[in-house]
């Protein structure tokens, strides 16, 4: 979950409250493989949660499916990793494809649309609300507001950057052989922050962007906040 970074990133410690220019985010998270013929049904369901103005839909390519005559060309294994946290944590769950968590507390498959949108609905708000970040004029510099419950107990405050796409890949071996796949909010790094400042490779500063509040214990995401455009 945590990868190298090449410009600055800076905390501030100390702010609780979030501006109220966002609306209170809910994260889908989408495990998905291109090496799995269930999972372009998911990519779809993912695609329509994504227009939601409080859903912050991401897209978490996985590898271990990656055998079966297609590497996948988004994968990562860090993002495996992820998803054995929650499935180790959530009810009912285990690794499969296409796997949708719901606010790191709710697992349902990602080709149930209306699993999905129920558990949007039925999930308690957090009261935290994760300040808005400020981006530098060239893109190189994120500045984070830390909540104040950072550094209390199980928290850690991460910061996600993906391609909000729709990118398409065009898949020639294995399961979906033939198939042109396609993809919203692709992330391509995930990375843990904490006081110290963190290198961001100038690969990703042209990337959207957020941040993720979670309970490191049972994986809660307790507040979320998209990084301005």
């Amino acid at each position: 979950m945590i990868t190298g970074f090449v410009a600055a990133v800076f905390l501030i410690t100390g702010a609780s409250l979030a501006q109220e220019d966002q609306p209170q985010l809910t994260v889908v998270e989408l495990f998905t493989s291109q090496s799995c013929p269930r999972s372009p049904a998911g990519d779809k369901n993912l695609a329509m949660i994504s227009a939601r103005a409080d859903v912050l839909a991401l897209t978490f390519p996985v590898t271990y499916w990656d055998y079966l005559g297609w590497v996948d060309t988004f994968a990562r294994d860090a993002f495996d990793e992820r998803q054995k946290f929650y499935t180790e944590r959530l009810k009912d769950q285990w690794l499969y494809t296409p796997q949708a968590v719901v606010q790191g507390q709710k697992g349902v498959s990602g080709e149930d649309i209306d699993a999905i949108e129920v558990a949007i609905a039925d999930l308690p708000r957090t009261s935290w609300r994760v300040p808005t970040p400020r981006r530098s004029a060239d893109r190189s510099t994120l500045t984070l507001i830390t909540p104040a419950m950072i550094g209390r107990g199980n928290t850690s405050l991460q910061v996600v950057f993906f391609e909000r796409g729709p990118v398409t890949v065009e898949v020639t071996s294995g399961k979906n052989a033939g198939k042109t796949l396609s993809y919203v909010n692709v992330v391509r790094s995930l990375l843990t922050v904490d006081t110290d400042s963190v290198a961001i490779p100038e690969s990703l500063q042209g990337l959207s962007c957020a941040v993720l509040l979670q309970d490191t214990l049972d994986g809660t995401i307790l507040g979320a906040s998209l990084c301005p455009a």
